[in-house]
């Protein structure tokens, strides 16, 4: 029993870590995959998203002056230790704001620090974020070709007469459909046989608004609203 409550605590404090921004290379890979694979963690990081979101709206984001960005090269040209010129540099990726702060100082007092994983037995997984002109449209794929499930995470889609419609594009440019998604939140699918093979590095995947259907089209009708490349972690 005392076991099982453990791994209950590290699932929730990685499921806190990858909605922060904390984990990168090979644990965030074993983060994703577990998203994709195990629904009670997936509902973990949906529950970790539903409280840092109100933490980021409440507050504006700053950007720093210039002359913040001039002292820290001044510093790093002078000498530093590795370890602060790798802290330095990754904080550089943009400004942080307020509430992402609290957020990070939250877990470390909630959680703890997170355990050490393996990575001996993890398999690839392909993950795609989706872009477009849509302001606010958010959409995030990850793929376990394991299961051949496919996992759709939308938000910002607006209100139209037509439904989100996922397209895979492999090196022939043709498009395939996967079918619809819902509008907002999540959706799941089995990628069909005769598409998987399709899902590799050298793909995209695309986003058009098709007349709604419970069978996938055979082409777009129109131009893709959003468009991501697939990568393999």
């Amino acid at each position: 029993m005392v076991e099982e409550t453990t791994l209950l605590k590290d699932d929730e404090a990685l499921a806190a870590e990858l909605v922060l921004g904390l984990l990168d290379g090979d644990e965030k890979a074993i983060a994703l995959r577990k998203q994709l694979s195990d629904p009670q963690f997936a509902q973990a990081v949906d529950e970790w998203n539903q409280r840092i979101d109100p933490l980021f709206q409440e507050f504006q984001e700053s950007e720093p002056a210039a002359s913040v960005w001039a002292s820290i090269e001044k510093r790093l040209d002078n000498g530093s230790s590795n370890g602060v010129i790798a802290q330095m540099k990754r904080w550089r990726t943009g400004a942080i704001i307020s509430g992402a702060l609290a957020a990070c100082l939250a877990l470390v007092i909630i959680v703890g620090p997170a355990p050490i994983r393996s990575t001996s037995d993890t398999q690839s997984v392909a993950v795609a974020q989706l872009t477009g002109d849509i302001e606010g449209l958010v959409l995030a794929v990850s793929y376990n070709p394991e299961t051949a499930k496919m996992r759709v995470d939308i938000n910002g889609m607006p209100e139209t007469d037509t439904a989100p419609e996922l397209w895979i594009v492999g090196s022939d440019g043709i498009p395939r459909s996967l079918g619809q998604i819902g509008r907002d939140g999540i959706s799941t699918m089995t990628v069909p046989s005769d598409h998987r093979q399709l899902i590799n590095a050298a793909a995209i995947l695309q986003l058009s608004m098709e007349p709604p259907s419970d069978i996938p089209h055979a082409k777009p009708t129109g131009e893709p609203v959003a468009i991501g490349k697939i990568t393999i972690i």
